[in-house]
């Protein structure tokens, strides 16, 4: 289940990198292929050189969305299970 979750909101994040990576290239080539093969460059672009009628709703969904994939796709691939995680310490 967690792979699946992951998986929706990994798709989820890419669809709204969409936006930002047409604006980037709108910008300049350089811009562009930087926000598409530099993984942190993309949020470094979208805080602070994004510019969008709709960047309040964009950058935080697509930083959420990130933060939830990467949350659910890590927990899924050490095979821990949501029991384990909230049993009490012994």
């Amino acid at each position: 289940m967690l792979a699946w979750t992951g998986a929706l909101f990994a798709i989820v994040a890419a669809a709204l990198t969409l936006p930002i990576l047409r604006h980037a290239f709108a910008r300049s080539l350089g811009t562009g292929l930087m926000v598409l093969l530099i993984p942190a460059y993309v949020a470094w672009f979208a805080v602070g050189q994004f510019e969008h009628r709709r960047k309040g709703f964009l950058v935080p969904a697509w930083f959420a969305c990130v933060g939830v994939a990467a949350v659910c796709l890590g927990i899924h691939a050490t095979r821990v299970s949501l029991a384990e995680l909230l049993a009490p310490v012994r």
